[in-house]
């Protein structure tokens, strides 16, 4: 064993101790956050929004809509009838040391019609990328890591798109493993803006493709860390006169999460208010026409909560919004949390060692082929000898 456990115990020990002291401070910190609540529900709505303007752009949080900031909504009736579609995707990135230069991004999917009698239908399409523009989308050296996460979630959000044009005209949940907000444009700084661009309208473009079939698409985020309602909470205690970057700093809460608030305030089932996640990245995309709201979900009995990201034109559809509500709560009554589709949706896009290995010996076979004779980097084959169990002796 490489890793000496002996040596981490104290500092184990010390981290359970830390941990212990963080959960009391939390629970202390929870009486005076619902009196914030309070305080702030009773706000008028132009009052939170004029200190939500005075904020600044540099402030991260949340903006209420209509809907009470401390309400929770109970769970809508199912239809009789819903299609519900899960994409999620994996990629093997491009590696120096490997044969040949190249990254794969593989998409797994798959449609379940609720109340048909129907099979679900899975998917799988693994796509290869290889040729100069795919690896140098840019002057500067091999695509970034960031560009192919992000080559990725464009794939995952085209493919629900194109499962919910299959299926125009009927009831359409898509779902993704993860907030909709495509971060390329704070994550890549790197890539040129040309680039980051390209990549932007692209995923708009998917968004739009989703609204036209009139499908709810919702991004599910497992376990948040966000803190963007506790962000507002603050800024709501504070005079308007005295908001500005010292005191928006000051958030006395910036240490929990929004999960933890609503961890307390929701009932099984139940989702809170509507929210306006205020940032660049969001002002961007509602500039495109697809502005990002969510809301929390507890999405079981013990108390599991999620954000669900979801574009305005399906937050401002009382139906669409229902859909997303209810559907979600659907899938998760067979996993205790976590929507099924999206489970089975990872099963399909993952790639294991086992099938990274054939794509690698499949890969060598073909250059071959084409008369070329390669071998991983003498660097990459010494570091698979010494983390293979078998020892070899010198």
């Amino acid at each position: 064993m490489s890793l000496d456990l002996a040596s981490l115990l104290p500092q184990l020990e010390a981290m359970g101790q830390t941990s212990a002291r963080r959960a009391q401070e939390h629970a202390d910190l929870m009486p005076r956050l619902k009196r914030a609540l309070k305080q702030a529900a009773q706000l008028p709505s132009e009052e939170v929004r004029e200190r939500v303007q005075r904020a600044g752009e540099r402030w991260s949080g949340a903006e209420p809509t209509g809907e009470p900031i401390d309400a929770a909504v109970p769970p809508p009736p199912l239809s009789e009838r819903l299609t519900v579609l899960g994409a999620d995707g994996s990629q093997v990135e491009p590696d120096r040391h490997a044969q040949a230069l190249f990254y794969l991004i593989n998409i797994g999917s798959i449609a379940i019609n609720i109340g048909s009698g129907k099979p679900p239908r899975a998917y799988s399409h693994p796509t290869l990328y290889f040729e100069d523009e795919d690896l140098h989308p840019q002057d500067a050296g091999l695509i970034p890591s960031e560009f192919v996460k992000a080559r990725r979630d464009i794939a995952e959000l085209g493919e629900l798109a194109r499962l919910a044009q299959l299926n125009a005209g009927e009831e359409t949940l898509a779902l993704l493993d993860n907030g909709l907000l495509l971060w390329l444009a704070l994550q890549a700084r790197e890539l040129s803006s040309r680039e980051v661009e390209r990549a932007l309208d692209e995923y708009y473009s998917q968004l739009s493709a989703l609204h036209s079939a009139q499908a709810a698409v919702a991004g599910f985020v497992d376990r948040p860390q966000n803190g963007n309602v506790l962000a507002l909470l603050h800024l709501a205690s504070l005079p308007v006169e005295a908001i500005n970057e010292d005191t928006v700093r000051a958030n006395p809460f910036r240490r929990l999460s929004d999960r933890e608030l609503f961890a307390d305030l929701l009932p099984a089932g139940y989702r809170s208010a509507l929210f306006v996640h205020v940032s660049p990245v969001n002002q961007a995309f509602s500039d495109a026409g697809h502005p990002m709201h969510f809301f929390y979900l507890n999405t079981g009995p013990q108390a599991q909560i999620a954000r669900v990201e979801i574009p305005g034109w399906v937050a401002e559809d009382a139906r669409l919004l229902a859909r997303v509500h209810a559907g979600i709560l659907q899938q998760c009554q067979t996993t205790g949390g976590f929507p099924y589709a999206l489970v089975r949706a990872h099963e399909l896009a993952v790639v294991g060692p086992k099938e990274r290995q054939a794509l690698e010996e499949t890969l060598s076979d073909a250059l071959l082929r084409a008369g070329i004779f390669s071998r991983r980097s003498l660097k990459s084959q010494t570091k698979r000898w010494t983390t293979h169990p078998r020892r070899h002796r010198l």
